[in-house]
């Protein structure tokens, strides 16, 4: 019988090699924007990086799934010390927009013409699970590339840009096959990250200075009053946000399943910050006007991830459902229907978070060297928690400067 030559250029072991390049691409561009989350000012991009990061976890799980079919382990280093270079170096952008432009000008269009080619080229029925991962990945690449293409349009191209597109021609492009021209020097912008233990916040937001938590807005006896200022404490959830990003970004031994079950986490913080913003704007507010209570993340982060962690989960998430469930009834009482479907939606997503805080707490005690019963952490975490968080002191035990 005749041997029929295939004209499909993705063998078996050519697609392994390519689909780990990809996978390793978005899950270290999830932790370059998780990194960068509380270090970013503007409020519109730390609500656009939320999302970015959940759906990067989308990708990564994705490809995580057909390589585990494929090849075990599922997760191997590239084997490729010039795209380890370049996704180690698109962390040290001199700012923000410079950041969006590297990822979102160079990396993620090559990104996206890599699986626009793979798709054409690797045999379709025997691998469909691949088209299919790779189909559904550009959907969320295709958007956010509109997302920067407007919101970079008054960004000219820089030299931190040409930097990064210089470092991935080096590497031979997104699948290591074209040629690579030797390295320029380091852009001379090009400034080291260093980890936010403050959170930025733009021109527009005032940041509150006594250092108190939420028990004022919870005390507040008037319904109305009491309905604002809990919106208001909606609107300042980034801060959440942000403590699970830094998480994420301080723990990169940690696996895969809490990287995944953690910008989730950070992705519904985002989404409980804006549906305190769309609150007030429906009700004609500007919730720029509200004092930023930034003390809360800067507590938060002078202690280990693990304790960072408790803090959150089995500290503010587990305890507020009492809060949470007065207020529901409160506003289905009052026909308040736009509140009480955000409140609900909210409780939906805590009881996930205080799941997420039970399932890997312990590990993250293991990964931060911290030997004590997991019982015993939680009870001395909590009454820190107490102590600290709800008795509004926040206080700050050491003066720091930002960590490397």
């Amino acid at each position: 019988m005749q041997i029929v030559k295939p004209v499909e250029q993705v063998d078996m072991a050519r697609n392994k090699r390519l689909l780990n390049r990809y996978r390793y691409i978005e899950y270290e561009t999830l932790r370059i924007l998780a990194a960068w989350l509380p270090a970013t000012a503007r409020m519109e991009y730390k609500l656009a990086l939320g999302r970015f990061i959940w759906e990067e976890a989308q990708h990564v799980q994705h490809l995580y799934r057909r390589l585990r079919e494929v090849q075990t382990p599922a997760f191997r280093p590239p084997d490729d010390p010039a795209l380890e270079e370049l996704m180690a170096e698109a962390i040290n952008a001199p700012d923000e927009r410079s950041l969006l432009a590297g990822l979102f000008r160079v990396i993620k269009p090559a990104l996206a013409a890599a699986y626009r080619w793979h798709i054409t080229q690797t045999f379709a029925n025997p691998d469909a699970p691949t088209l299919y991962a790779l189909r559904h990945i550009l959907l969320d690449e295709t958007e956010h590339l509109a997302w920067a293409e407007a919101e970079l349009a008054d960004h000219p191209a820089d030299d931190w840009e040409r930097y990064i597109a210089d470092l991935l021609a080096h590497a031979g492009g997104v699948t290591g096959d074209s040629d690579r021209p030797a390295l320029s020097s380091p852009s001379a912008c090009r400034k080291p990250f260093k980890t936010p233990l403050t959170a930025a916040r733009d021109e527009r937001f005032a940041i509150m200075t006594q250092p108190w938590g939420d028990a004022t807005a919870r005390a507040k006896d008037e319904e109305a009053e009491r309905r604002l200022a809990e919106f208001e404490n909606y609107s300042q959830e980034m801060l959440a946000a942000e403590t699970v990003a830094l998480i994420i970004h301080l723990s990169p031994e940690m696996p895969w399943g809490f990287v995944y079950d953690s910008a989730r986490h950070c992705y519904d913080e985002t989404r409980h910050c804006l549906l305190g913003i769309e609150w007030m704007e429906q009700h004609g507010l500007d919730y720029a006007r509200v004092p930023q209570n930034i003390r809360i993340y800067e507590w938060r982060s002078q202690y280990d991830p693990a304790t960072q962690y408790c803090l959150l989960t089995r500290g503010n998430e587990a305890h507020a459902f009492p809060f949470r469930h007065k207020s529901l009834a409160q506003y289905e009482a009052a026909g308040d229907l736009l509140s009480a479907q955000y409140v609900s939606y909210d409780i939906a997503d805590e009881r996930q978070h205080v799941a997420y805080g039970s399932k890997w707490l312990l590990e993250l005690m293991t990964q931060n060297n911290i030997d004590l019963p997991l019982d015993q952490f939680i009870e001395e975490t909590v009454d820190l928690w107490r102590r600290e968080y709800m008795s509004g002191e926040l206080p700050l035990h050491r003066q720091r400067e930002e960590a490397s």
